[in-house]
């Protein structure tokens, strides 16, 4: 989970699940994101996704 979050706090544009997967290897990186997901919820920070790509997105409150 650590590697996914780690992926996504550095990639310049959103990720594909399997994009995401070439960089940290074998686990699953669905349940990864799930996880990180409900992690973020309520923070200045969200992990979304868009169509099928994730990535961090400022939280719509904290977006001014």
């Amino acid at each position: 989970m650590r590697a996914v979050e780690a992926v996504l706090f550095a990639a310049e544009s959103p990720l594909t699940v399997d994009s995401i997967r070439a960089h940290v290897g074998a686990g699953d990186v669905r349940a990864a994101l799930d996880r990180l997901m409900a992690d973020y919820a309520g923070r200045g920070i969200h992990i979304v996704r868009r169509g099928e790509r994730w990535q961090f997105q400022t939280a719509p409150d904290m977006a001014h």
